[in-house]
């Protein structure tokens, strides 16, 4: 009897083996894991937002230690913890909870949210339309460039977010691409740093200010060999319309051409034939007996 609820607890235990086992697969493959190595959102509780200086003195440390810490990470983790803080933004929002299909509008939350998101990482995408670059300032970190971006993003309108960042495509490195103002399909990960505010022409605004590892941008790759085989097909496709267009318009003098001939040909026979009824009459007189018998008498 013992061996017997030996056995049966043994069973037992050994069958909860397996589901433990997946839920460790599970929970390792999770593509939403928090990123380990994300800062705390705390560290940032001090820097202060809409601030006419800029980034002030008492932030510049961690200004510096936040790049310092992107380019130590991967930014394979970066994006990882970014979708997570995003799907966490989501399942707080009733509309995104009975809506899912539907695309959270992530500048406009960030911007009248900022509290919400600052210190967090965050993903953005959309078009550059100024960049420039300049000497860091003296820091521990050995970092020797900045790169500041101003991205336009679809829900963003004129208003732009500002990246700053230590890294940028070779062809970036000195600024837009020569005779662009504008480029697209620009992508950046990188924390909320703070609320910045800036001169504009006609009064001063406010923009997020986004700390980054780098600039990702994925230009629009052009089939050279498609497009001249598609200039070509045009090429012959209005080659054949002018040619059709030709022998329309000649087919169409033609009959024109046919049309009077015979509008001319009928005009000359009907003209005959009254000649030849005029010339008639007389002889037709002449023979008439009743005419000729009224002439002698």
């Amino acid at each position: 009897m013992q061996s017997y609820l030996k056995i049966l607890i043994l069973t037992g235990l050994v069958g909860t083996f397996p589901p433990l086992f997946v839920i460790a697969q599970e929970t390792a493959t999770d593509p939403f894991k928090p990123f380990p190595d994300q800062l705390a959102p705390s560290l940032f509780n001090e820097v202060q937002d809409r601030d006419f200086r800029g980034i002030i003195p008492e932030e510049k440390a961690l200004y510096y230690y936040v790049l310092k810490h992107l380019r130590e990470t991967s930014l394979k983790d970066q994006k990882l913890a970014a979708e997570f803080n995003l799907q966490q933004r989501r399942a707080e929002l009733k509309t995104f909870q009975e809506h899912p299909e539907l695309t959270l509008p992530l500048f406009r939350d960030i911007f009248k949210n900022s509290s919400r998101y600052k210190g967090r990482l965050v993903t953005l995408k959309g078009r550059v339309r100024k960049l420039m670059h300049y000497p860091a300032e003296k820091n521990e970190y050995g970092i020797q460039t900045l790169y500041e971006a101003w991205l336009f993003t679809d829900d963003s309108q004129q208003n732009p977010t500002v990246v700053v960042c230590t890294e940028v495509p070779e062809a970036l490195q000195n600024g837009l691409p020569a005779g662009t103002d504008v480029i697209d399909n620009v992508t950046v990960t990188g924390y909320l740093f703070k609320m910045y505010a800036y001169n504009a022409q006609d009064t001063t605004r406010v923009a997020p200010l986004i700390l980054a590892r780098q600039l990702e941008w994925s230009p629009a790759i052009t089939d050279e060999k498609g497009s001249q085989a598609f200039l070509q097909l045009m090429a012959g496709a209005f080659i054949i319309l002018i040619a059709g267009v030709a022998i329309v318009m000649w087919k169409t003098m033609q009959k024109d051409k046919q049309f009077k001939e015979k509008r001319l040909q009928a005009n000359q026979d009907q003209v005959s034939f009254d000649r030849l009824e005029s010339q008639s009459e007389p002889s037709k007189a002449e023979s008439n007996p009743e005419s000729k018998s009224d002439h002698q008498s």
